[in-house]
């Protein structure tokens, strides 16, 4: 049975950035391959249902991965990456609504895509998108990043009005965290979220 190293996978990544060339076509077979195998990632980091909702493996200025859990009935808002972005799924289910750029700084909703176990998604630095998991199984993630994730200006957008704002990660850590509460309350017998 193949096992899984997140060390080893950062390590893996990092010599796609640093190879040159095409990098995040290299860092998505890592992340294809990895994928794979859900069960050999989930004997790693173990039970995604009490695992922190985001985990930092890496981050430097040249690569961030992080492991994300997207709890059941979760729906981030618009953002943007401005950096290229490799994401996998091992577990669970992911839908993603992207959006066309206006001129006046606000955006529409353009396509969306679906990914599901095993599922790898590929993202240039100029896409806009929202995720969100309909489901009440919860999702898990890897994430790799071309650049420095929490330090790079980013920018959100309203669910209402998809006017622009400053990006906030710890609004994306309550989010989440909120909304795994929720998911936790509601699998208590008797208990409502």
């Amino acid at each position: 049975m193949a096992t899984f190293d997140k060390d080893e996978f950062v390590a893996e990544c990092l010599a796609a950035v640093r190879s040159g060339g095409r990098s995040n076509a290299a860092v998505k077979e890592i992340v294809d391959r990895t994928v794979a195998n859900p069960s050999a990632i989930e004997a790693e980091v173990g039970d995604r249902t009490v695992s922190p909702m985001m985990t930092i493996w890496h981050r430097s200025d040249e690569l961030t991965a992080l492991h994300i859990v997207w709890p059941p009935g979760v729906d981030l808002f618009a953002h943007d990456h401005n950096m290229w972005a490799v994401i996998g799924i091992y577990g669970g289910r992911e839908d993603n609504q992207f959006y066309r750029r206006l001129e006046d700084g606000r955006i529409e909703p353009h396509t969306g895509k679906t990914i599901t176990q095993r599922d790898v998604v590929m993202l240039g630095s100029d896409v806009v998108h929202s995720v969100a998991n309909p489901t009440r199984e919860w999702t898990a993630a890897l994430h790799v990043y071309g650049g420095e994730f929490f330090t790079t200006p980013r920018t959100m957008w309203s669910k209402e009005t998809y006017e622009p704002m400053p990006f906030d990660v710890d609004f994306v850590r309550q989010t989440l965290e909120a909304a795994a509460a929720s998911a936790r309350l509601a699998d208590v017998p008797g208990e409502r979220p």
